[in-house]
């Protein structure tokens, strides 16, 4: 799980991040995802006949800008991000995983890293476990015999490269800073996993779902002003300022951050008397990791927000605001759902998020 709460983990799209998603550039980012669909399909064409594909080297280049070569798919894998696992999963390769990461037996295990929802459906729980908290167990990852790595922030790439040079193990590193980014690291593994044409069908679907997203927003007459936080102490509630992927969604889901256009929101909590001043209409609340909507009621001057005294607080699971994976672009219609209620969202499309995984 990336939040910006945890001084270990990179947020999901950091503050200096120039990439953002006005609602004015839904044509944009939709053609960026459809170029990038389109590309995916382009490659799905070389995986026309995979037999062949198994028999040759593969070399990438991931988001850290390293080239991952492997002499052929891998088959198996260690996955140490909950975002590659998303992808590894829906890729229907989740039987090449022999590892996982997860925190110390005291922080939790792997329910340090994923919701109760990922470890049943993604049976993650009879996994061998790779710690990553205090510092990356290596011996314990090599001892378990991968020919590929799935990593991402948190993980630091040094510690990849030793990996990669010491034991002859192929590293990548999952970083994405947009959507489009999500669909190219989405064939990046499909690419080093022999599945491309799975990843090609994945990007696109992730292509058609933010299509069919657009076409439920883009009349909208009115964007409602919205709190979006996964987070809280004592000094208040943690959320996403701009050139995040939180921001983002909201704006993609036809509604507007009290924190959109706040840069300190990227590092520091948001106060009571803030939201307050902001007045938001909607509340959404972050659970999993140990947080449900009552959690939340301890926070600075929750009962006296409006929104809460008007029941307009909704829950949505952290995985999907925090993750940058196809299950993050699903979850737009869902985001949908909770901002504009008498908008009708198609029931197929809105079930393919957090249901899916």
């Amino acid at each position: 799980m990336q939040l910006n709460h945890d001084p270990t983990r990179t947020p999901p799209s950091t503050a200096t991040s120039p990439r953002r998603f006005p609602r004015a550039s839904w044509v944009l980012l939709v053609a960026g995802i459809l170029v990038a669909s389109a590309l995916a399909v382009g490659l799905g064409v070389s995986y026309l006949n995979e037999q062949k594909q198994l028999t040759g080297p593969i070399s990438v280049v991931d988001d850290a800008g390293r080239n991952v070569t492997l002499p052929g798919p891998a088959t198996r894998i260690v996955v140490l991000q909950p975002s590659a696992m998303d992808i590894v999963y829906r890729l229907g390769i989740r039987d090449r995983v022999v590892g996982v990461d997860c925190g110390t037996p005291s922080a939790g295990g792997v329910a340090a890293d994923y919701t109760p929802g990922q470890i049943q459906n993604w049976s993650l729980a009879s996994l061998p476990c790779v710690t990553w908290l205090p510092n990356l167990d290596i011996p314990v990852l090599v001892a378990l015999q991968p020919d590929l790595v799935l990593a991402g922030p948190g993980i630091n790439v040094a510690s990849l490269d030793t990996i990669t040079q010491q034991y002859g193990i192929a590293t990548a590193y999952l970083n994405p800073t947009t959507l489009s980014g999500i669909s190219y690291d989405v064939e990046m593994v499909g690419t080093l996993t022999g599945t491309g044409s799975a990843a090609a069908g994945l990007v696109n679907q992730m292509a058609e779902s933010l299509a069919i997203d657009r076409s439920v927003v883009e009349n909208l007459t009115q964007e409602p002003r919205v709190f979006l936080t996964y987070y809280l102490d004592s000094g208040g509630y943690y959320s996403f300022g701009p050139g995040t992927f939180g921001n983002d969604l909201i704006q993609l889901a036809g509604a507007v951050s009290i924190t959109g256009n706040d840069s300190a929101a990227n590092t520091n909590e948001v106060s009571g008397s803030y939201i307050l001043a902001a007045d938001p209409s909607i509340i959404v609340v972050g659970v999993g990791f140990g947080l449900n909507v009552s959690s939340y009621s301890s926070g600075p001057d929750w009962s006296s927000f409006p929104a809460v005294q008007s029941g307009h607080v909704d829950p949505i699971d952290a995985s999907l605001i925090s993750e940058p994976d196809p299950s993050m672009v699903f979850s737009v219609a869902l985001l949908i759902h909770m901002f504009h209620p008498s908008v009708t969202v198609p029931s197929a499309h809105l079930g393919e998020g957090p249901g899916s995984t």
